[in-house]
Protein backbone atom coordinates (compact mmCIF):
# COMPACT_ATOMS: atom_id res chain seq x y z
CA UNK A 1 0.00 0.00 0.00
CA UNK A 2 2.60 2.68 1.01
CA UNK A 3 4.64 1.88 -2.52
CA UNK A 4 1.19 2.50 -4.34
CA UNK A 5 0.42 6.02 -2.52
CA UNK A 6 4.27 6.70 -3.16
CA UNK A 7 3.70 6.12 -6.42
CA UNK A 8 0.23 8.39 -6.64
CA UNK A 9 1.45 11.27 -4.80
CA UNK A 10 4.50 11.34 -7.49
CA UNK A 11 2.67 10.76 -10.79
CA UNK A 12 -0.19 13.52 -8.80
CA UNK A 13 3.43 15.63 -8.40
CA UNK A 14 3.95 15.54 -12.13
CA UNK A 15 0.69 16.79 -13.00
CA UNK A 16 0.72 19.95 -10.61
CA UNK A 17 4.18 20.66 -11.83
CA UNK A 18 2.98 20.33 -15.92
CA UNK A 19 -0.07 22.60 -15.02
CA UNK A 20 2.28 24.88 -13.19
CA UNK A 21 4.70 25.07 -16.00
CA UNK A 22 2.15 25.63 -18.48
CA UNK A 23 1.22 28.62 -16.28
CA UNK A 24 4.30 30.12 -16.18
CA UNK A 25 4.90 29.96 -20.13
CA UNK A 26 1.77 31.68 -20.42
CA UNK A 27 2.47 34.45 -17.67
CA UNK A 28 6.49 35.05 -19.34
CA UNK A 29 4.45 35.50 -22.90
CA UNK A 30 2.34 38.10 -21.34
CA UNK A 31 5.40 39.81 -19.59
CA UNK A 32 6.66 39.93 -23.20
CA UNK A 33 3.73 40.75 -25.37
CA UNK A 34 2.42 43.16 -22.72
CA UNK A 35 4.84 45.69 -21.46
CA UNK A 36 3.61 48.53 -18.57
CA UNK A 37 2.90 51.33 -19.46
CA UNK A 38 3.22 53.11 -23.29
CA UNK A 39 5.57 51.51 -24.17
CA UNK A 40 5.41 49.34 -27.25
CA UNK A 41 6.55 46.30 -28.75
CA UNK A 42 9.29 45.79 -31.06
CA UNK A 43 9.46 43.72 -33.67
CA UNK A 44 11.75 41.59 -32.04
CA UNK A 45 9.67 40.87 -29.16
CA UNK A 46 6.82 39.96 -31.25
CA UNK A 47 8.88 37.56 -33.55
CA UNK A 48 9.82 35.84 -30.17
CA UNK A 49 6.33 35.80 -28.86
CA UNK A 50 5.13 34.46 -32.12
CA UNK A 51 7.65 31.76 -31.97
CA UNK A 52 6.78 30.81 -28.51
CA UNK A 53 3.02 30.47 -29.08
CA UNK A 54 4.03 28.44 -31.82
CA UNK A 55 6.12 25.73 -29.80
CA UNK A 56 3.59 26.19 -26.63
CA UNK A 57 0.73 25.99 -29.00
CA UNK A 58 -0.89 29.26 -27.57
CA UNK A 59 -3.47 30.94 -28.86
CA UNK A 60 -3.42 35.03 -28.31
CA UNK A 61 -5.45 35.64 -24.84
CA UNK A 62 -6.82 38.85 -23.23
CA UNK A 63 -6.79 37.01 -20.31
CA UNK A 64 -5.16 38.80 -17.66
CA UNK A 65 -1.95 37.35 -15.16
CA UNK A 66 -4.95 36.43 -12.16
CA UNK A 67 -7.59 34.87 -14.74
CA UNK A 68 -4.44 32.63 -15.96
CA UNK A 69 -4.18 31.90 -12.44
CA UNK A 70 -7.45 31.27 -11.70
CA UNK A 71 -8.05 28.62 -14.62
CA UNK A 72 -4.17 27.10 -13.79
CA UNK A 73 -6.21 26.18 -10.37
CA UNK A 74 -9.17 25.07 -11.72
CA UNK A 75 -7.07 22.84 -13.87
CA UNK A 76 -5.25 21.39 -10.93
CA UNK A 77 -8.74 20.22 -9.32
CA UNK A 78 -10.83 20.61 -6.01
CA UNK A 79 -8.29 20.38 -3.90
CA UNK A 80 -6.16 23.58 -5.40
CA UNK A 81 -10.15 24.95 -5.68
CA UNK A 82 -10.49 25.00 -2.49
CA UNK A 83 -6.83 26.50 -1.50
CA UNK A 84 -8.01 29.14 -4.45
CA UNK A 85 -11.20 30.15 -2.40
CA UNK A 86 -9.31 30.33 1.10
CA UNK A 87 -6.11 32.37 -1.24
CA UNK A 88 -9.31 34.73 -1.92
CA UNK A 89 -9.78 36.32 1.57
CA UNK A 90 -6.03 37.09 1.29
CA UNK A 91 -5.13 40.25 0.55
CA UNK A 92 -2.53 40.13 3.15
CA UNK A 93 -0.77 37.61 1.04
CA UNK A 94 -2.22 38.43 -2.58
CA UNK A 95 -2.48 41.57 -4.55
CA UNK A 96 -6.23 42.70 -4.61
CA UNK A 97 -6.94 41.74 -8.08
CA UNK A 98 -5.49 38.29 -7.92
CA UNK A 99 -7.77 37.92 -4.70
CA UNK A 100 -10.99 39.61 -6.60
CA UNK A 101 -10.66 36.83 -9.33
CA UNK A 102 -9.73 34.07 -7.03
CA UNK A 103 -13.65 34.72 -6.11
CA UNK A 104 -15.01 33.91 -9.04
CA UNK A 105 -14.04 30.24 -8.72
CA UNK A 106 -16.93 27.96 -8.52
CA UNK A 107 -16.80 24.78 -6.76
CA UNK A 108 -19.65 23.59 -9.50
CA UNK A 109 -18.51 20.81 -11.43
CA UNK A 110 -20.15 17.88 -13.57
CA UNK A 111 -22.28 15.23 -11.67
CA UNK A 112 -20.77 11.61 -11.05
CA UNK A 113 -22.87 8.86 -12.31
CA UNK A 114 -25.46 7.85 -10.36
CA UNK A 115 -24.21 4.39 -10.05
CA UNK A 116 -21.48 6.00 -8.27
CA UNK A 117 -23.74 7.65 -5.68
CA UNK A 118 -25.20 4.09 -5.26
CA UNK A 119 -21.71 2.64 -4.43
CA UNK A 120 -20.66 5.28 -1.66
CA UNK A 121 -24.41 4.58 -0.34
CA UNK A 122 -23.75 0.93 -0.15
CA UNK A 123 -20.17 0.67 1.11
CA UNK A 124 -20.75 2.96 3.42
CA UNK A 125 -24.12 1.27 5.27
CA UNK A 126 -22.93 -2.02 4.06
CA UNK A 127 -26.59 -2.67 2.58
CA UNK A 128 -28.30 -2.90 -0.67
CA UNK A 129 -29.24 1.27 -0.94
CA UNK A 130 -33.04 0.22 -1.58
CA UNK A 131 -32.73 -0.86 2.13
CA UNK A 132 -31.37 2.21 3.35
CA UNK A 133 -33.88 4.41 1.68
CA UNK A 134 -37.06 4.17 -0.30
CA UNK A 135 -36.48 6.19 -3.20
CA UNK A 136 -33.33 8.13 -4.82
CA UNK A 137 -33.72 11.01 -7.41
CA UNK A 138 -31.18 10.57 -9.90
CA UNK A 139 -30.78 13.71 -11.23
CA UNK A 140 -28.41 15.77 -8.32
CA UNK A 141 -29.75 19.14 -6.86
CA UNK A 142 -26.47 20.22 -7.33
CA UNK A 143 -22.55 18.81 -7.92
CA UNK A 144 -19.92 20.56 -6.13
CA UNK A 145 -16.02 19.55 -5.71
CA UNK A 146 -16.35 17.16 -2.68
CA UNK A 147 -19.83 15.87 -2.95
CA UNK A 148 -23.34 16.00 -4.39
CA UNK A 149 -26.82 16.61 -3.33
CA UNK A 150 -30.02 14.35 -3.96
CA UNK A 151 -33.52 14.46 -2.66
CA UNK A 152 -34.33 10.88 -1.57
CA UNK A 153 -36.85 9.29 0.75
CA UNK A 154 -36.43 7.38 3.67
CA UNK A 155 -38.18 3.95 4.61
CA UNK A 156 -40.86 5.94 6.91
CA UNK A 157 -41.65 8.44 3.56
CA UNK A 158 -40.15 11.03 5.22
CA UNK A 159 -37.90 13.76 2.16
CA UNK A 160 -34.63 14.67 3.18
CA UNK A 161 -31.94 15.73 1.25
CA UNK A 162 -28.50 12.99 1.15
CA UNK A 163 -24.73 14.52 0.52
CA UNK A 164 -22.73 12.15 -0.68
CA UNK A 165 -18.64 12.24 -1.19
CA UNK A 166 -16.69 11.90 -4.25
CA UNK A 167 -15.52 8.81 -4.31
CA UNK A 168 -11.30 8.86 -4.38
CA UNK A 169 -11.58 12.29 -3.01
CA UNK A 170 -10.33 12.33 0.47
CA UNK A 171 -7.22 10.49 -0.93
CA UNK A 172 -6.92 13.12 -3.67
CA UNK A 173 -6.93 16.03 -1.16
CA UNK A 174 -4.42 14.58 1.22
CA UNK A 175 -2.19 14.01 -1.03
CA UNK A 176 -2.53 17.38 -2.91
CA UNK A 177 -1.96 18.73 0.81
CA UNK A 178 1.45 16.75 1.78
CA UNK A 179 2.73 18.39 -1.71
CA UNK A 180 1.74 21.79 -0.60
CA UNK A 181 3.15 20.67 2.74
CA UNK A 182 6.73 19.56 1.10
CA UNK A 183 6.57 23.19 -1.12
CA UNK A 184 6.31 24.82 1.74
CA UNK A 185 8.75 23.71 3.60
CA UNK A 186 11.19 25.12 0.75
CA UNK A 187 9.71 28.50 0.36
CA UNK A 188 9.71 28.99 4.07
CA UNK A 189 13.20 28.89 3.76
CA UNK A 190 13.16 32.89 2.04
CA UNK A 191 13.01 35.44 3.92
CA UNK A 192 10.66 37.70 2.45
CA UNK A 193 8.23 34.67 2.29
CA UNK A 194 8.68 33.76 5.93
CA UNK A 195 6.85 37.42 6.29
CA UNK A 196 3.77 35.29 5.06
CA UNK A 197 3.92 32.70 6.94
CA UNK A 198 2.84 30.28 4.29
CA UNK A 199 3.38 27.44 6.26
CA UNK A 200 1.23 27.93 8.80
CA UNK A 201 -1.68 28.85 6.19
CA UNK A 202 -1.25 25.68 4.82
CA UNK A 203 -1.84 23.81 7.83
CA UNK A 204 -5.18 25.99 8.70
CA UNK A 205 -5.97 25.15 4.84
CA UNK A 206 -5.46 21.44 5.62
CA UNK A 207 -8.01 21.84 8.70
CA UNK A 208 -10.64 23.24 7.30
CA UNK A 209 -10.85 20.86 4.43
CA UNK A 210 -10.46 17.36 6.75
CA UNK A 211 -13.44 18.86 8.74
CA UNK A 212 -15.57 19.77 5.91
CA UNK A 213 -14.71 16.08 4.58
CA UNK A 214 -16.08 14.59 7.28
CA UNK A 215 -19.82 14.89 7.04
CA UNK A 216 -20.29 13.29 10.50
CA UNK A 217 -18.80 17.01 11.78
CA UNK A 218 -21.09 18.88 9.47
CA UNK A 219 -24.00 16.75 11.27
CA UNK A 220 -22.76 17.46 14.50
CA UNK A 221 -22.37 21.97 13.53
CA UNK A 222 -26.12 21.87 12.25
CA UNK A 223 -26.81 20.26 16.01
CA UNK A 224 -24.71 22.65 17.42
CA UNK A 225 -26.58 25.94 15.50
CA UNK A 226 -30.17 24.03 16.07
CA UNK A 227 -29.28 24.09 19.69
CA UNK A 228 -27.95 27.55 19.79
CA UNK A 229 -31.15 29.11 18.02
CA UNK A 230 -33.61 26.91 19.60
CA UNK A 231 -35.13 29.80 21.36
CA UNK A 232 -35.43 31.51 17.96
CA UNK A 233 -38.46 30.49 15.60
CA UNK A 234 -37.37 32.66 12.51
CA UNK A 235 -33.87 30.97 11.99
CA UNK A 236 -33.57 27.13 11.14
CA UNK A 237 -31.11 24.59 10.94
CA UNK A 238 -31.80 21.34 9.11
CA UNK A 239 -32.07 18.38 11.35
CA UNK A 240 -29.61 15.30 11.10
CA UNK A 241 -30.89 11.99 10.72
CA UNK A 242 -27.97 9.88 12.62
CA UNK A 243 -29.04 6.05 11.24
CA UNK A 244 -28.69 7.94 8.09
CA UNK A 245 -25.76 9.45 8.13
CA UNK A 246 -21.73 8.20 8.09
CA UNK A 247 -18.16 10.40 7.55
CA UNK A 248 -19.13 10.00 3.33
CA UNK A 249 -23.34 9.84 3.63
CA UNK A 250 -25.19 13.13 5.36
CA UNK A 251 -28.88 12.55 5.73
CA UNK A 252 -30.71 15.51 6.66
CA UNK A 253 -33.90 17.70 6.81
CA UNK A 254 -35.23 18.53 3.39
CA UNK A 255 -36.08 22.38 4.20
CA UNK A 256 -38.35 24.00 1.09
CA UNK A 257 -38.16 27.61 0.36
CA UNK A 258 -36.86 30.27 -1.98
CA UNK A 259 -33.57 31.52 -2.81
CA UNK A 260 -32.65 35.19 -1.63
CA UNK A 261 -31.91 35.83 -5.23
CA UNK A 262 -35.12 34.98 -6.72
CA UNK A 263 -36.54 38.50 -6.92
CA UNK A 264 -39.12 37.97 -8.69
CA UNK A 265 -40.52 34.93 -6.51
CA UNK A 266 -40.30 36.84 -3.92
CA UNK A 267 -42.58 39.74 -5.05
CA UNK A 268 -45.03 37.25 -6.00
CA UNK A 269 -44.96 35.19 -2.69
CA UNK A 270 -45.46 38.57 -0.82
CA UNK A 271 -41.96 37.97 1.47
CA UNK A 272 -40.82 41.33 3.29
CA UNK A 273 -37.15 41.70 2.07
CA UNK A 274 -35.89 43.57 4.45
CA UNK A 275 -37.48 42.02 7.54
CA UNK A 276 -35.61 39.19 6.50
CA UNK A 277 -32.80 40.68 5.81
CA UNK A 278 -32.48 41.83 9.35
CA UNK A 279 -33.20 38.60 10.65
CA UNK A 280 -30.29 36.96 8.90
CA UNK A 281 -27.90 40.06 9.61
CA UNK A 282 -29.22 39.27 13.80
CA UNK A 283 -28.59 35.98 13.09
CA UNK A 284 -24.93 36.11 12.15
CA UNK A 285 -24.32 39.04 15.14
CA UNK A 286 -25.54 36.00 17.28
CA UNK A 287 -23.27 33.57 15.64
CA UNK A 288 -19.97 36.27 16.62
CA UNK A 289 -20.85 37.79 19.23
CA UNK A 290 -22.70 35.85 21.21
CA UNK A 291 -22.23 31.80 20.86
CA UNK A 292 -18.43 32.34 18.78
CA UNK A 293 -19.52 29.09 16.35
CA UNK A 294 -20.50 30.67 13.03
CA UNK A 295 -21.38 30.01 9.36
CA UNK A 296 -18.19 30.32 7.35
CA UNK A 297 -20.04 30.17 4.07
CA UNK A 298 -23.50 32.39 4.42
CA UNK A 299 -23.69 32.92 0.54
CA UNK A 300 -26.91 33.17 -1.51
CA UNK A 301 -27.31 29.04 -2.10
CA UNK A 302 -26.44 28.49 1.37
CA UNK A 303 -29.21 30.54 2.76
CA UNK A 304 -33.06 29.45 2.40
CA UNK A 305 -36.59 31.95 2.91
CA UNK A 306 -38.45 29.82 4.75
CA UNK A 307 -42.12 31.36 4.44
CA UNK A 308 -42.56 34.75 4.80
CA UNK A 309 -40.18 35.45 7.58
CA UNK A 310 -37.66 32.39 8.38
CA UNK A 311 -33.99 31.89 7.24
CA UNK A 312 -32.44 28.59 6.84
CA UNK A 313 -28.99 27.98 6.80
CA UNK A 314 -27.57 25.01 4.37
CA UNK A 315 -24.53 23.09 3.99
CA UNK A 316 -22.53 23.60 7.03
CA UNK A 317 -19.67 22.48 6.94
CA UNK A 318 -17.32 25.16 6.99
CA UNK A 319 -17.56 27.02 10.50
CA UNK A 320 -15.20 29.02 12.68
CA UNK A 321 -15.01 29.26 16.09
CA UNK A 322 -13.79 32.03 18.53
CA UNK A 323 -12.74 31.23 22.39
CA UNK A 324 -14.08 33.37 25.03
CA UNK A 325 -11.39 35.97 24.97
CA UNK A 326 -11.77 36.56 20.79
CA UNK A 327 -15.29 36.95 21.14
CA UNK A 328 -15.49 39.69 23.73
CA UNK A 329 -12.73 41.56 22.40
CA UNK A 330 -13.98 41.05 18.76
CA UNK A 331 -17.60 42.07 19.97
CA UNK A 332 -16.44 45.29 21.93
CA UNK A 333 -13.98 46.19 18.93
CA UNK A 334 -17.54 45.93 16.95
CA UNK A 335 -19.42 47.58 19.13
CA UNK A 336 -17.21 50.51 19.69
CA UNK A 337 -17.08 50.68 15.82
CA UNK A 338 -20.38 50.75 15.27
CA UNK A 339 -21.00 53.40 17.81
CA UNK A 340 -17.89 55.80 16.48
CA UNK A 341 -15.93 55.54 18.94
CA UNK A 342 -13.25 54.65 17.21
CA UNK A 343 -9.83 54.88 19.35
CA UNK A 344 -11.53 52.64 21.66
CA UNK A 345 -11.97 49.99 19.01
CA UNK A 346 -8.59 50.16 18.13
CA UNK A 347 -7.60 49.54 21.74
CA UNK A 348 -9.60 46.30 21.77
CA UNK A 349 -8.37 45.09 18.49
CA UNK A 350 -4.80 45.64 19.45
CA UNK A 351 -5.50 42.63 21.91
CA UNK A 352 -6.31 40.39 19.65
CA UNK A 353 -2.86 40.84 18.16
CA UNK A 354 0.06 38.55 17.77
CA UNK A 355 3.18 40.09 17.21
CA UNK A 356 5.77 38.98 14.86
CA UNK A 357 9.45 39.37 15.21
CA UNK A 358 9.52 42.50 13.58
CA UNK A 359 6.31 43.94 14.44
CA UNK A 360 5.70 47.84 14.10
CA UNK A 361 2.22 48.14 16.45
CA UNK A 362 2.12 52.40 16.23
CA UNK A 363 2.47 51.55 12.49
CA UNK A 364 -0.41 49.42 12.45
CA UNK A 365 -2.52 51.85 15.11
CA UNK A 366 -2.19 54.61 12.62
CA UNK A 367 -3.04 52.52 9.67
CA UNK A 368 -5.74 51.20 11.30
CA UNK A 369 -7.15 54.26 12.23
CA UNK A 370 -6.86 56.10 8.84
CA UNK A 371 -8.77 52.97 7.27
CA UNK A 372 -11.52 53.25 10.35
CA UNK A 373 -11.92 57.02 9.00
CA UNK A 374 -12.17 56.06 5.53
CA UNK A 375 -15.14 53.48 5.87
CA UNK A 376 -16.85 55.98 8.75
CA UNK A 377 -16.95 58.86 5.86
CA UNK A 378 -17.91 56.48 3.03
CA UNK A 379 -21.66 54.97 2.67
CA UNK A 380 -21.96 50.82 3.62
CA UNK A 381 -22.39 50.41 0.22
CA UNK A 382 -18.78 51.78 -0.57
CA UNK A 383 -16.94 50.03 1.87
CA UNK A 384 -18.65 47.43 4.35
CA UNK A 385 -18.17 46.55 7.58
CA UNK A 386 -16.76 42.71 6.43
CA UNK A 387 -14.53 44.44 4.08
CA UNK A 388 -13.05 47.18 7.12
CA UNK A 389 -12.24 43.70 9.15
CA UNK A 390 -10.43 42.11 6.37
CA UNK A 391 -8.39 45.12 6.37
CA UNK A 392 -7.65 45.53 9.32
CA UNK A 393 -6.09 42.10 8.76
CA UNK A 394 -4.60 42.86 6.09
CA UNK A 395 -2.67 46.48 7.72
CA UNK A 396 -1.83 43.89 10.67
CA UNK A 397 -0.11 41.77 8.27
CA UNK A 398 2.06 43.88 6.46
CA UNK A 399 3.25 45.25 9.94
CA UNK A 400 3.64 41.76 11.25
CA UNK A 401 1.01 41.91 13.73
CA UNK A 402 -0.85 38.56 12.98
CA UNK A 403 -5.22 37.26 14.03
CA UNK A 404 -6.58 34.35 15.50
CA UNK A 405 -7.01 32.34 12.31
CA UNK A 406 -11.05 32.21 12.26
CA UNK A 407 -11.08 36.12 12.18
CA UNK A 408 -10.61 35.91 8.69
CA UNK A 409 -13.17 33.85 7.96
CA UNK A 410 -15.89 36.34 9.99
CA UNK A 411 -14.80 38.65 7.99
CA UNK A 412 -16.15 36.52 5.06
CA UNK A 413 -19.21 35.38 6.65
CA UNK A 414 -19.92 39.38 7.33
CA UNK A 415 -19.05 40.04 3.87
CA UNK A 416 -21.14 37.32 2.11
CA UNK A 417 -23.72 38.16 4.27
CA UNK A 418 -23.89 41.82 3.37
CA UNK A 419 -24.19 40.68 0.09
CA UNK A 420 -26.74 38.34 0.39
CA UNK A 421 -28.64 41.19 2.19
CA UNK A 422 -28.35 43.56 -0.41
CA UNK A 423 -30.09 41.20 -2.45
CA UNK A 424 -32.67 41.45 -0.29
CA UNK A 425 -32.59 45.27 0.75
CA UNK A 426 -30.69 47.27 -1.32
CA UNK A 427 -30.41 49.99 1.13
CA UNK A 428 -28.96 47.43 3.56
CA UNK A 429 -26.30 48.96 6.17
CA UNK A 430 -25.30 46.40 8.38
CA UNK A 431 -23.70 48.73 10.95
CA UNK A 432 -26.94 50.45 11.72
CA UNK A 433 -28.67 46.95 11.80
CA UNK A 434 -25.74 46.16 14.20
CA UNK A 435 -27.05 48.89 16.70
CA UNK A 436 -30.03 47.84 18.84
CA UNK A 437 -29.15 44.35 18.60
CA UNK A 438 -25.05 45.31 20.05
CA UNK A 439 -27.31 47.03 22.77
CA UNK A 440 -28.97 43.95 24.05
CA UNK A 441 -25.45 42.12 23.64
CA UNK A 442 -23.78 44.67 25.69
CA UNK A 443 -26.67 45.16 28.48
CA UNK A 444 -26.48 41.36 28.64
CA UNK A 445 -23.08 40.88 29.19
CA UNK A 446 -23.04 43.58 31.85
CA UNK A 447 -25.84 41.98 33.86
CA UNK A 448 -25.65 40.85 37.36
CA UNK A 449 -27.17 37.59 36.27
CA UNK A 450 -23.82 36.99 33.82
CA UNK A 451 -21.75 37.80 36.79
CA UNK A 452 -23.69 35.99 39.14
CA UNK A 453 -23.05 32.66 36.55
CA UNK A 454 -19.16 33.58 36.46
CA UNK A 455 -19.30 33.35 39.90
CA UNK A 456 -21.10 30.34 40.11
CA UNK A 457 -19.11 28.45 37.96
CA UNK A 458 -16.34 28.86 40.77
CA UNK A 459 -18.39 28.61 44.06
CA UNK A 460 -16.87 24.95 44.69
CA UNK A 461 -13.21 26.19 44.44
CA UNK A 462 -14.26 29.09 47.06
CA UNK A 463 -16.49 26.65 49.03
CA UNK A 464 -13.77 24.43 49.68
CA UNK A 465 -11.17 27.07 50.55
CA UNK A 466 -13.58 28.32 53.07
CA UNK A 467 -14.01 24.67 54.34
CA UNK A 468 -10.27 24.29 54.96
CA UNK A 469 -10.00 28.16 56.19
CA UNK A 470 -10.18 27.03 59.73
CA UNK A 471 -8.32 24.17 59.90
CA UNK A 472 -5.23 25.71 57.51
CA UNK A 473 -5.13 28.90 59.95
CA UNK A 474 -4.79 26.94 63.07
CA UNK A 475 -2.40 25.55 61.43
CA UNK A 476 -0.15 28.43 60.04
CA UNK A 477 -0.55 30.00 63.10
CA UNK A 478 0.66 27.35 65.31
CA UNK A 479 3.61 26.71 63.24
CA UNK A 480 4.47 31.03 63.44
CA UNK A 481 4.35 30.16 67.33
CA UNK A 482 6.75 27.25 67.16
CA UNK A 483 8.88 28.93 64.81
CA UNK A 484 8.88 26.24 62.30
CA UNK A 485 7.95 29.01 59.79
CA UNK A 486 10.31 31.94 59.53
CA UNK A 487 10.74 35.06 57.72
CA UNK A 488 13.77 36.91 56.57
CA UNK A 489 13.66 40.27 55.72
CA UNK A 490 15.94 41.43 53.78
CA UNK A 491 17.80 44.58 55.58
CA UNK A 492 20.17 47.43 53.65
CA UNK A 493 23.13 48.38 56.52
CA UNK A 494 21.68 51.49 56.59
CA UNK A 495 18.43 50.60 57.79
CA UNK A 496 17.58 50.00 61.50
CA UNK A 497 16.86 46.80 62.88
CA UNK A 498 13.62 45.65 63.58
CA UNK A 499 12.45 44.58 66.52
CA UNK A 500 11.20 40.38 66.48
CA UNK A 501 7.47 41.63 67.72
CA UNK A 502 7.27 44.36 64.85
CA UNK A 503 8.03 41.82 62.38
CA UNK A 504 5.31 39.81 63.10
CA UNK A 505 2.85 42.61 63.06
CA UNK A 506 1.79 41.73 59.44
CA UNK A 507 1.44 38.34 59.62
CA UNK A 508 -0.85 38.73 62.80
CA UNK A 509 -2.78 41.58 60.70
CA UNK A 510 -3.21 39.08 57.66
CA UNK A 511 -4.36 35.81 60.32
CA UNK A 512 -7.15 38.42 62.21
CA UNK A 513 -8.42 39.25 58.44
CA UNK A 514 -9.11 35.85 57.71
CA UNK A 515 -10.30 34.83 60.80
CA UNK A 516 -12.89 37.79 60.25
CA UNK A 517 -13.32 37.24 56.79
CA UNK A 518 -14.33 33.48 58.04
CA UNK A 519 -16.84 34.44 61.01
CA UNK A 520 -18.38 37.04 58.69
CA UNK A 521 -19.50 34.68 56.47
CA UNK A 522 -20.25 31.43 58.10
CA UNK A 523 -23.64 30.88 59.29
CA UNK A 524 -22.86 29.09 62.58
CA UNK A 525 -20.68 32.16 63.93
CA UNK A 526 -21.00 31.91 68.08
CA UNK A 527 -21.84 35.09 70.30
CA UNK A 528 -24.63 37.61 69.31
CA UNK A 529 -24.84 40.01 66.00
CA UNK A 530 -24.38 43.26 65.67
CA UNK A 531 -28.26 45.30 65.03
CA UNK A 532 -27.52 48.64 66.45
CA UNK A 533 -25.25 49.94 63.86
CA UNK A 534 -26.71 50.64 60.38
CA UNK A 535 -24.03 49.44 58.00
CA UNK A 536 -22.50 46.73 59.86
CA UNK A 537 -26.57 44.95 60.55
CA UNK A 538 -26.11 41.58 60.81
CA UNK A 539 -22.27 41.43 61.37
CA UNK A 540 -21.37 38.82 64.54
CA UNK A 541 -19.55 40.94 66.89
CA UNK A 542 -16.56 38.26 66.76
CA UNK A 543 -16.30 39.07 63.18
CA UNK A 544 -16.12 42.75 64.10
CA UNK A 545 -13.50 42.25 66.78
CA UNK A 546 -10.84 40.46 64.81
CA UNK A 547 -11.45 42.90 61.78
CA UNK A 548 -10.80 45.70 64.23
CA UNK A 549 -7.57 43.76 65.82
CA UNK A 550 -6.35 42.92 61.78
CA UNK A 551 -6.85 46.93 61.36
CA UNK A 552 -4.60 47.64 64.97
CA UNK A 553 -1.74 44.93 63.96
CA UNK A 554 -1.70 47.27 60.58
CA UNK A 555 -1.62 50.22 62.15
CA UNK A 556 1.23 48.73 64.35
CA UNK A 557 3.71 47.01 61.51
CA UNK A 558 3.65 50.74 59.54
CA UNK A 559 4.44 52.60 62.90
CA UNK A 560 7.36 50.02 63.38
CA UNK A 561 8.73 50.83 59.80
CA UNK A 562 8.79 54.55 60.18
Amino acid sequence: MAVIRFYNDVRRAMQILRILFDLSIDLMIMKIAQPKGLARVGIGKRVFVGFLRIIFRRQKSALSYPAHFRRALERLGPTFVKLGQALSLRDDMLPTRFTRELQKLQAEVPAIPFSDVIAVIESQFGMPAQMVFKEIEKEPVAAASLAQTHLAKLRSGQRVIIKVQRPGIRQLMISDINIMRRVVAILQKFPFVQNYRPSEFVEEFADYTMRELDFTQEGKNADKFRENFKENRSVLFPRIYWDYTTPMVLTMEFIDGVSPTEHQKLKRLGIDAKKVAKIAAEAVLQMLFIDGFFHGDPHPNNIIIVGRSKVAWIDLGITGTFSDHVRKEMFLYYYYMVHGEYEQAVQYFMKLVTPGPKADPETFQKELAEEIKKWASSTSKEYSMGRLILETVNIGARNQLYFPRDLLLSSKAIMALEAVGRNLDPDLNMAEISKPYLEKIFLSEMSPLKWGKAIATTLPDYIDFLESLPQNLIKTLNMFASGKIRVELAENSQEEKVSPTARSYPYLSAASLLAATFFAISENTPGPVIDNIPFLAGMPYLAAGFFLLSGIFLFLANRSKS
